[in-house]
């Protein structure tokens, strides 16, 4: 797709991020159940909250990551080499988050971690999956710093197993979602190291690319902000119960 096609179809760009962002639009409020229903394994008297969980407000809406993506198209005409973030930023959406939901091992990881029913679990992959479209835009995942920062307001051991609990619930739904795109890159790398690769199969590996290398980045900081090395939580304080 050349930088002016891009420019003229930029609406075009943004009704196919909605259509996608519409999957499952009807799925009922998540908000006050999270707290009726779930607990922290690692603090079991402790019912979910704004407080001490992210949430649907801490990052942006699909329909305002659909206006930075509808700016970024136009502060960002003519040049080419931003066309693989516009992309790989309309491809997430809701669908993904229900994708994520149907796969076994995230359903486990989040057992693993709360009592109660999938609520929270859908809010935290789905929020994460929006601050992960929102770090392809900005080209920057200090935004997970920012919104993990909020753990830092609570008490030392709420602090830790909201962090981990949290952290660990969505780094399986992201790796699911990971899984396709890392399929896609390894079907077209052969493909578009040759000569005569199609500027669409081009665009599409340049987006797998996209979403796997800032997923990787986010994933990183996120180990960082709930202290492991190499796998292992290097911290003094309690982790949640497996």
């Amino acid at each position: 797709m050349s930088a002016a096609a891009l420019t003229i179809t930029a609406p075009a760009i943004i009704a196919r991020a909605r259509a996608v962002r519409g999957t499952r639009a009807s799925a009922p409020s998540r908000g006050s159940a999270v707290v009726r229903r779930a607990t922290m394994k690692g603090a079991p008297d402790t019912a979910l909250s704004s407080a001490n969980q992210i949430t649907d407000d801490d990052v942006s809406s699909w329909e305002e990551i659909d206006r930075q993506i509808f700016n970024m198209c136009a502060k960002y005409a003519g040049d080419s080499s931003v066309n693989p973030r516009i992309m790989a930023a309309t491809e997430l959406g809701a669908d993904k988050t229900y994708e994520a939901l149907d796969d076994i091992t995230v359903v486990e990881v989040y057992q693993a971690a709360y009592d109660g029913g999938l609520d929270e679990c859908t809010t935290i992959i789905d929020t994460h999956l929006r601050m992960l479209a929102e770090c392809i835009i900005q080209d920057d995942v200090e935004l997970v710093r920012a919104v993990y920062d909020k753990f830092r307001r609570l008490p030392p051991l709420l602090q830790k197993s909201s962090l981990i609990a949290t952290a660990a619930v969505a780094e399986a739904g992201l790796l699911f979602v990971k899984e396709e795109y890392e399929l896609v890159e390894a079907m077209l790398r052969d493909e578009v190291g040759g000569d005569d690769v199609s500027e669409e199969a081009k665009m599409e590996y340049d987006k797998s690319k996209v979403i796997i290398d800032v997923m990787d980045r986010v994933i990183a900081v996120m180990h960082e902000e709930k202290g492991e090395v190499d796998g292992e939580i290097v911290s003094s304080m309690p982790s949640v119960a497996k």
